[in-house]
């Protein structure tokens, strides 16, 4: 809207025949340049700091270029819009220094056009709401940021809950399976064994009593047997249920997740591990590549579970491992398993990671 009520005057100007010419042709140049320049920023795919901050650099000269060839004021409004545009591009600093310069070079062309009292005053105008603009943008920047760290926040904290949680069952499923084997079960043993002698010393009807007993008995341990197997059977960490609570609140960052429903871990130790791989690796897309998408696959193969990731950052063609990605890998490395990484600048990055069953390892 800015941009185009900058050009309602000279456009008006062309139409009246004030603005001919060269200098009409070069404001209308300009003027789509501009338009042109601001649509690629916001619209379309996204796109490289680099390449953005270029597209900002032709909307500033456009901007002056305007001012000049139309030779008013309302087209300053243009450097407006590029001064709200550079806190999600470049430092502060530097930021306050780009509108530093286009501030100077608008009033040298003010000076020009209507003298120096009006370039001052008009300028400094301009100057306000760009200061104005950067620093509304940049606001809006670390609000986003801080809702985007507290989202990660929260699924990282689900997700821990529910590892934490299952962790819990897992346990008292296990003791209780536990002491169901080892005391009732041994208790059971030990009554059949005295029954089958039992069995054998008497005569009569006693010794039909006698074989309903231990026939009960080899049933009643039979029970204990199957309960005690199915409760080792539910101590199992549901991987699918805890990835997809990480992956929830992830955004903007969009995940596309592909992991079976019946995907379970015997070792809880092992399923953490997996799960903060995971977890580092959306926020490694998120944070560091500047990823739209990230894709993530976990399937188990005949020997372990495998991962895989990618995202569609920025990827780099000199990868430093930080602390993110060296505790990825001794955490695999720890249970005998592996993690790889390959990356290239436009290509994104990407994680191959494998670790093998728990009754495999060394």
């Amino acid at each position: 809207m800015t941009w185009l009520a900058s050009g309602v005057p000279a456009g008006l100007a062309i139409a009246d025949g004030r603005l001919a010419g060269v200098q009409a042709l070069a404001w209308a140049s300009a003027f789509a340049t501009f338009g042109v320049a601001f649509a690629l920023v916001c619209y379309g795919r996204r796109r490289g700091v680099r390449e953005r901050r270029a597209l900002v650099f032709v909307q500033a000269a456009s901007g002056l270029a305007m001012v000049a060839t139309a030779r008013d004021g309302f087209a300053a409004a243009t450097l407006v819009v590029v001064a709200a545009q550079l806190p999600g591009l470049f430092p502060p600093r530097v930021a306050a220094a780009w509108v530093a310069v286009q501030t100077s070079l608008l009033v040298i062309l003010f000076w020009w056009i209507f003298g120096r009292v009006s370039a001052f005053t008009a300028a400094g105008a301009y100057l306000g709401f760009q200061i104005f603009a950067m620093a509304t943008a940049g606001l809006a920047l670390r609000e986003r940021a801080a809702r985007e760290d507290l989202g990660r926040a929260n699924a990282e904290l689900m997700a821990t809950r529910s590892l934490l949680a299952e962790n819990s069952r897992v346990a008292e499923r296990l003791r209780i399976s536990r002491d169901l084997h080892d005391t009732l079960g041994h208790h059971l043993t030990a009554l059949s064994l005295q029954l089958e002698v039992a069995s054998r010393l008497a005569s009569g009807p006693a010794a039909d009593r006698v074989d309903e007993a231990h026939a009960i008995t080899r049933l009643l341990l039979s029970d204990v047997r199957d309960v005690v197997s199915r409760l080792r059977e539910s101590s199992r960490f549901n991987l699918a249920e805890a990835v997809r609570a990480l992956a929830t609140s992830a955004a903007p960052l969009e995940i596309h997740l592909q992991v079976p429903d019946g995907i379970v871990i015997d070792d809880p130790l092992q399923a953490h591990a997996i799960l903060r791989c995971v977890q580092e690796i959306i926020t490694n897309a998120a944070r560091h590549a500047a990823a739209r998408n990230l894709w993530i696959v976990i399937e188990r193969q005949a020997d372990g579970i495998a991962v895989t990731a990618r995202d569609d950052g920025r990827g780099a063609d000199v990868m430093t491992s930080g602390n993110g990605l060296r505790g990825m890998r001794e955490r695999f490395e720890e249970y005998s398993g592996r993690v790889e990484f390959s990356s290239a600048v436009g290509r994104g990055f990407e994680v191959r990671a494998f670790m093998p069953q728990a009754d495999t390892t060394s």
